[in-house]
């Protein structure tokens, strides 16, 4: 190969060199300009935002073109800098084959969008605006629209069910039988028979671990149907100082006795949440509940039993109101109330504790609770009477899914 003009050779090597050294002199500003007039070679593709992908790979090499035969090809090569042109001219021979670099095209933005997964609902936490009962207006403090201030803290989320999902608690009540006596049966002369005391006269303990189970299935955010069942067994071995009555037999002093007292309870009811907010709810529940009640005293002469199914109808209201966070737990107090009635029966019942809920996935915590709770229950007529009364620590474990 000869070349023919070496001058102006090494004036466009020397151009190159320069313009290689120096890319901001002429007219390529990397990704601000893509198309812009200038040198887009193997020197002047460096930009970081087209170095991403098969696209634009540094060295993006066209195949090999044959050129129209002839004597010479000339190729006109034109640079730009600081707005003077300069041009150069190179020639070739016939038989020679000429490869070329092409331009490095910038590769075009692409925005990633983050993958789309199944929102999960909320940690029991309503919306922020909830809307405010007008049938029921919040006059107690508790209920009120920012709450109790405890400690600076107003604006807790309160977690609990939201519709479609269940409600689960096992409880474990220390309870302590108080004032419980009952009148059953005539005595020898057809007299009222004695009135007995389920602790003094018949021996059973004054503490005993009584269990409660609960489950509750969220129809909506603000309804609900929920069922519970307590059962309650006491049995034990005494010897009455005092003779008694019941069911028509006597019971001497100084005989040992058996007593078994076992009373089973099944509740029904319906809750309505007629006040909903971030940091509070107050619900009131109607329902039914039936009583499996079984007392049997026995010596080693005679042995007598009790036994009778009765129900009631009950109503009652509950408040919960969250109080403070916990890193991610949440701290809140509830308390619960009721009346029962029917058959001749009037009793009520208490329940007030601290919880702690701990969330989980997908809508889904777990909670503790500790408090207080009392029963009181009676019926009072002739030769059949049944007063009973219970109260004690409780201790609870539920989970909401």
């Amino acid at each position: 190969m000869v070349i023919r003009k070496p001058l102006k050779v090494l004036v466009c090597l020397a151009l190159l060199t320069i313009l290689a050294a120096v890319p901001n002199a002429v007219s390529y500003t990397g990704s601000g300009f893509p198309t812009g007039p200038g040198i887009q070679g193997d020197a002047l593709s460096a930009d970081p935002l087209i170095q991403s992908g098969p696209a634009a790979h540094p060295r993006a090499t066209a195949p090999a073109r044959s050129r129209p035969t002839g004597s010479t090809y000339r190729g006109t090569h034109r640079s730009s800098t600081d707005g003077s042109a300069r041009s150069s001219t190179t020639s070739v021979t016939r038989s020679a084959r000429h490869y070329y670099t092409a331009p490095a095209q910038q590769a075009p933005l692409v925005t990633v969008q983050p993958p789309r997964h199944a929102s999960c609902p909320s940690l029991g936490c309503p919306p922020a605006q909830w809307p405010q009962p007008s049938l029921f207006p919040p006059v107690f403090g508790l209920l009120a629209p920012f709450g109790l201030k405890f400690a600076g803290f107003s604006d807790v989320c309160l977690p609990r069910p939201r519709a479609k999902q269940f409600h689960f608690d096992a409880k474990l009540w220390y309870g302590k039988l108080n004032a419980s006596t009952i009148v059953w049966g005539s005595n020898s002369i057809g007299g009222e028979g004695t009135e007995v005391d389920l602790h003094n006269n018949l021996g059973l303990r004054k503490h005993e671990y009584i269990p409660e189970y609960e489950v509750r299935y969220q129809l909506r955010d603000n309804w609900g149907i929920r069922y519970s069942f307590m059962p309650i067994h006491f049995r034990d071995n005494s010897m009455p100082t005092v003779g008694f009555f019941f069911g028509h037999w006597y019971f001497p002093p100084w005989v040992p006795i058996l007593t078994k007292w076992d009373r089973n309870i099944n509740r029904w009811d319906l809750v309505y949440d007629w006040y909903q907010s971030r940091h509070a709810v107050s619900s009131i529940f109607a329902g039914y509940a039936l009583y499996d009640d079984k007392l049997q005293v026995s010596n080693s002469v005679a042995r007598r039993s009790r036994s009778k199914t009765f129900g009631l109808a009950y109503a009652g209201g509950s408040i919960e109101r969250a109080i403070r966070p916990l890193q991610r737990a949440t701290a809140s107090v509830k308390c619960q109330w009721s009346a029962q009635f029917l058959e001749g029966y009037f009793g009520w019942d208490g329940y007030g504790a601290f919880r702690i809920a701990v969330p989980m996935e997908c809508g889904r915590f777990g909670y503790l609770e500790a408090g207080w709770r009392w029963i009181v229950l009676g019926r009072d007529e002739p030769c059949n009477a049944d007063k009973t009364s219970l109260d004690g620590l409780t201790g609870t474990v539920g989970m909401i899914f």
